[in-house]
């Protein structure tokens, strides 16, 4: 109890602001919501390269939507989460003004984003990727990791524990490298929306003047 009061004092005032609003930004569960849609969107779309042959319509429109429409359902997800809670539900959600994102560090992390998923992409239609054990192991590591940053919850521990776990499992089958993002993405992407329904739910049926 009492190392757990001297960490909050020695909290700086910005780190705790930050703590908050990051706690209040996903309490109501449409950021999962958001995250299990991209990721069930690229499931799909991986799944496209496993179930159609190479040079059917449906295998080129593939790399063109991890490419391009995965990064802008990213991108304007923010823009959506704040939408609806804007018109919907504000009285209890309340409203927050969050501090401008820095231009140049998120220009910078979203080019990053869209050039590895488009290389990734096109790497995969033309067969040029690392080994499935090397992809594969890294992709569930890396998201798992980003998932506990991002959330800082229970909850989003155990994704990130799982979506790891989930990709190292599919590197011990040996599954081939496009089943295997069908699965990690699929299953990751399915979790994530039922957890976050699960939360809007509940969120929901708490009275106006709970929420935090």
């Amino acid at each position: 109890m009492n190392h757990t009061s001297s960490r909050l004092l020695e909290e700086t005032p910005n780190a705790i602001a930050c703590r908050l609003i990051q706690k209040a930004h996903n309490q109501d569960g449409l950021p999962e919501i958001a995250i299990g849609l991209i990721l069930l969107t690229a499931a799909a779309l991986q799944w496209l390269q496993v179930a159609f042959p190479v040079g059917s319509p449906e295998y080129k429109v593939a790399p063109l939507g991890l490419g391009i429409l995965v990064p802008a359902l990213i991108l304007g997800s923010q823009w959506a989460i704040k939408t609806v809670r804007g018109k919907f539900l504000i009285e209890r959600f309340g409203y927050v003004e969050y501090k401008p994102v820095n231009r140049k560090r998120f220009w910078a992390a979203f080019g990053v984003a869209f050039l590895v998923a488009f290389a990734m992409a096109f790497a995969i239609a033309a067969k040029s990727l690392p080994p499935a054990s090397w992809l594969l192991a890294t992709a569930g590591i890396s998201g798992g990791i980003l998932a506990v940053m991002a959330g800082r919850l229970p909850r989003f521990v155990i994704g990130g524990v799982l979506m790891a776990a989930t990709g190292i499992f599919l590197v011990l089958i040996r599954v081939p490298l496009g089943t295997g993002f069908t699965i990690l993405f699929g299953s990751m992407g399915l979790l994530s929306l039922v957890s976050g329904c699960v939360v809007f739910l509940l969120f929901m049926r708490k009275p106006a003047a709970a929420g935090e």
